[in-house]
């Protein structure tokens, strides 16, 4: 009768063992979800933010730059230079100058 006592609680040991794991498995596959569901949503607002800055971008271009997109262009450039802090050479008298030192207030030197 004791053996049959001990198998028995082996039995209910060993469904409970199972049920934990199978209920870890769970969690774990859950928080996997969880984490896939918030990387997806982070990409989604960071494209939604670019393509905001664009729309921008293009409304200013067309409003301050109409028939100017090379010099816009430049403009880009600059500062993707300058957030670099690389260091460029411009060459006096161009619109390049002209339209930068309007920006900060500069005048060119003569």
């Amino acid at each position: 009768m004791n053996k049959v006592v001990k198998a028995e609680n082996e039995k209910i040991a060993a469904i409970d063992y199972a049920t934990a794991a199978e209920t870890v498995a769970d969690g774990v596959k859950r928080g996997k979800i969880k984490e896939a569901e918030g990387i997806k949503q982070s990409k989604i607002l960071n494209a939604e933010g670019e393509a905001e800055a664009i729309r921008l971008v293009n409304e200013a271009a067309d409003k301050y730059f109409v028939g100017n997109a090379q010099l816009l262009r430049k403009l880009e450039t600059v500062e993707v230079s300058l957030k670099s802090n690389a260091k460029i050479i411009v060459p006096t008298g161009t619109e390049l100058v002209n339209v930068i030192g309007e920006m900060a207030g500069v005048l060119p030197l003569k």
